[in-house]
């Protein structure tokens, strides 16, 4: 089985980074905007996720 990290890779890292110094520069407003966005994009890759995994079982 192959070995599977769930760490964030290099670039990855670097993007939070970036992520964190735009963050400083937001005020409250913009922040509550990021995040609702945040959320509704997570919420979109858990649905791709679960979606993709029901097609496969399907198909097995």
């Amino acid at each position: 089985m192959e070995n599977i990290s769930f760490d964030l890779t290099l670039e990855q890292q670097f993007q939070m980074k970036l992520v964190e110094q735009s963050a400083g520069n937001m005020n409250r407003e913009q922040m509550q905007e990021l995040l609702v966005e945040i959320s509704r994009l997570v919420m979109l890759k858990d649905n791709i996720i679960k979606g993709l995994m029901k097609e496969c079982t399907l198909r097995l």
